[in-house]
């Protein structure tokens, strides 16, 4: 049952409000990301930011075993949107190999980034 559904509420509860509101921050995440929606995305991150540390301020002075629900609920937003940035930079890295060439062309044999003469002088442009 959520917090926020209990007898006590979450605002009984400082833990509960800061896991309700991580839970909310990463549900906007999800809808940014999903619509591509950068400042959104910006203000959500900022948001989850906030939550993730008031919520680890708060859960290290009690014993919060009865937030389990809402902590699998957070942790499995979280995966969905580690999912929706893996499609992103997916087609992020598809568009640097179309400019730049292959992945390698960004960095050096010994593993380091390229310079930009590096990278341009094997497509035949000068930085």
């Amino acid at each position: 049952m959520p917090p926020s559904s209990r007898g006590t509420g979450a605002a009984a509860d400082p833990a509960a409000a800061a896991l309700d509101q991580l839970i909310r921050s990463l549900q906007a995440e999800g809808d940014a990301l999903v619509r591509g929606d950068l400042d959104q995305l910006s203000e959500a991150v900022q948001d989850k930011d906030r939550s993730v540390q008031r919520l680890a301020a708060e859960l290290g002075r009690l014993d919060h075993s009865g937030l389990r629900p809402q902590v699998r609920m957070a942790r499995d937003l979280n995966d969905r949107n580690a999912r929706l940035l893996a499609a992103h930079l997916n087609a992020n890295r598809a568009r640097m190999q179309a400019l730049f060439g292959p992945a390698g062309a960004l960095y050096s044999p010994d593993g380091h980034a390229a310079g930009a003469e590096q990278r341009f002088a094997r497509r035949g442009v000068r930085a």
